[in-house]
């Protein structure tokens, strides 16, 4: 009796199962050496390389002398090239050199290991590390003599030498928006107890303001800073606007600590090198919600042709509350997040410069 039910018919005919085997064909066989093609007229799956006896390999002229241990293909006789082995960590140390004196050097590397955390502690003590650490990141500014390489000028920015002007025991430690709620009832808590300390164990500033002008390593002898009283040596941003076409250029933080929740610290160095001068610009950007913000900018300006280099200090700021008051709009906490805006708004407390002009022979 027949049935009322239609035959079954499935979706994946003949035509997709054999399109699915050959890409699986191509697939496999791409990471193998090509083989010769066959005779026209020969099927694929029939076709069966011709091997070559070590005879017909030393013939061959494609064949390169064995002083190496990489395989050989058994085709045609070349040598199968290894792929390269990738390294780690990545070093990425760009440089530049302007007038075959000046040399300007970065390096970038990942952030430190266990190993590396404990020997920064050791020799910040009593401050911990901030919690993302850049301690091999570095720009160096270095002059050099023409006839005999000797070393003139050299100058370094690197995260180690920043934090060690961090301060122990501040006269005016910096506490969170909640200090003082917290330590009334930490207080009222244990009121009737009489070995329970409040006082701060080891403190330190935790906010990792430092005034880190850089790392002076060599200057010529009797070249000193000289301090800029008169401002008669400002940066001049003539030479700074966007005529002056940029040939090197590179940014990278040195350290960045969020403040447990509160905020952040992050220092960072920018660098553009043009072909008459360089300016680097260190900025360290501190916001304690609900308590301040704050920033300090160190430029570092060398004029290739006249041998000046300034050096010119900025700190910079204000309540939290008074600068969010500064803020138009329905987000005023977001812009508190945008460094540059900062810059802008917040006053400047204080602001110090010095030079070095040097000999030109």
């Amino acid at each position: 009796m027949p049935s009322d039910t239609p035959p079954h018919k499935n979706s994946i005919d003949a035509f997709h199962i054999n399109s699915a085997r050959e890409f699986h064909r191509l697939t496999t066989g791409s990471r193998f050496p090509s083989k010769p093609l066959p005779p026209a007229g020969t099927a694929i799956r029939d076709a069966k390389p011709t091997p070559t006896t070590p005879k017909q390999q030393q013939s061959s002229p494609n064949t390169v002398p064995c002083s190496h241990n990489n395989p050989v293909c058994c085709h045609c006789g070349q040598v199968v090239i290894p792929a390269p082995v990738a390294s780690l960590p990545v070093k990425d140390s760009p440089s530049i050199c302007i007038n075959n004196q000046w040399y300007i050097c970065t390096q970038r590397l990942p952030i430190l290991n266990a190993q590396e955390i404990e020997h920064f502690e050791e020799i910040l003590t009593d401050i911990p590390v901030p919690e993302m650490i850049f301690g091999n990141n570095k720009v160096e500014v270095l002059l050099k003599q023409q006839t005999s390489e000797d070393i003139r000028f050299h100058i370094m920015f690197n995260p180690l030498d920043a934090l060690k002007l961090v301060e122990r025991n501040p006269e005016d430690l910096i506490q969170v928006s909640y200090a003082d709620s917290w330590f009334k009832s930490r207080q009222l808590k244990h009121q009737n107890s009489e070995n329970v300390s409040l006082e701060v164990y080891k403190p330190y500033d935790w906010t990792y303001t430092s005034r880190y002008k850089g790392t002076m390593i060599q200057a010529d002898d009797g070249v000193c800073w000289i301090q800029d009283l008169d401002g008669s040596h400002a940066i001049p941003l003539d030479k700074l606007t966007s005529n002056n076409p940029i040939k090197f250029y590179d940014d990278m933080i040195l350290y960045e600590d969020e403040l447990g929740d509160n905020g952040i610290s992050m220092l960072n160095i920018k660098i553009r090198v043009m072909s008459n001068c360089l300016l680097l610009l260190q900025r360290l950007f501190i916001r304690v919600d609900g308590v301040l913000v704050r920033i300090i900018d160190t430029r570092l300006y060398v004029d290739f042709d006249e041998f000046l280099i300034i050096r010119e200090q900025k700190f910079m700021q204000d309540h939290y509350n008074d600068l969010v008051n500064k803020v138009a709009g329905p987000d005023p906490k977001k812009m508190m997040r945008d460094i540059n805006w900062c810059s802008t708004k917040l006053p400047v407390v204080e602001t110090t410069r010095e030079y070095i002009v040097l000999d030109k022979n």
